[in-house]
């Protein structure tokens, strides 16, 4: 491990520089337990840039808040009030698990299940999630049963149009500036008075690039089609129920 002096002046200087990360030079201070700068020009100096960072993070992101303090806290550890800051975050973030255990609980039982008639099989899906294709673009996760039994969870990418078919061919989605191939194979569509074309993949890659979704302060899906293109914003709705149906799946997996 290098000097802390060393460490300060590498910390500063990628702060500093054009296009840093800063996320991940945050982050790995807040991970640094031997980082402990006597106090100096330069530790006033990364100091001012972390507090600059987190200043214009809402209070309701408390994970990004909760690292940025810890950074802060590595930095200075004589200051009380980033130590307060972290207690208060942790406890927000324990709170919020709670919560979300619970209401994981409850909602395996109000889920919207559908179940196939010949087969037993059966899909089921949050009760805010849409209840037609054919109402507007989304994404969301749905709980796949079969006829023996077997959960599964199937992440369903929809886009809806009413001027026309966009034929749609891929899609890709960005998460807070990285962008990734969507990992589906066949599209399909049909139509009454509006059209809808659709995918969707199951298991271990759905849950993982749904988490990464749920999570993200900004994810877009680019539909692509034959010609043209159409983008999508994930609402907070619906990063909401992924977020609530990942955390029951998580409940039902682990009994």
């Amino acid at each position: 491990m290098p000097e802390a002096d060393t460490r300060l002046a590498d910390y500063l200087t990628r702060l500093q520089a054009n296009g840093a990360d800063i996320d991940a030079v945050v982050r790995e201070i807040a991970a640094d337990q031997t980082f402990a700068p006597p106090p100096s020009p330069e530790r006033d100096a990364l100091e001012a840039a972390v507090t600059a960072y987190v200043r214009p993070i809402p209070a309701a992101q408390a994970e990004r808040n909760l690292v940025a303090y810890q950074a802060l806290a590595r930095i200075d550890p004589e200051d009380q009030t980033y130590r307060d800051r972290v207690a208060r975050y942790e406890q927000a973030i324990e709170a919020e698990r709670e919560q979300l255990q619970r209401t994981a609980r409850a909602l395996e039982g109000r889920l919207v299940r559908t179940t196939a008639e010949f087969d037993g099989s059966s899909w089921a899906r949050h009760p805010s999630s849409p209840r037609y294709q054919d109402i507007r673009n989304y994404v969301t996760l749905y709980l796949i049963e079969s006829s023996s039994g077997q959960q599964t969870m199937e992440l369903f990418f929809n886009y809806t149009s009413r001027s026309g078919w966009l034929f749609v061919q891929s899609a890709s989605i960005n998460i807070d500036g990285e962008t990734t191939r969507v990992p589906v194979g066949q599209w399909f569509r049909d139509n009454d008075t509006e059209i809808w074309e659709f995918a969707s993949l199951r298991g271990d890659t759905a849950v993982a690039l749904a988490r990464r979704i749920a999570e993200a302060d900004r994810a877009v899906v680019r539909f692509n089609g034959q010609q043209f293109y159409d983008d999508y914003v994930v609402s907070d709705a619906d990063k909401r129920v992924m977020r609530e149906m990942l955390a029951m799946w998580d409940v039902i997996s682990s009994d």
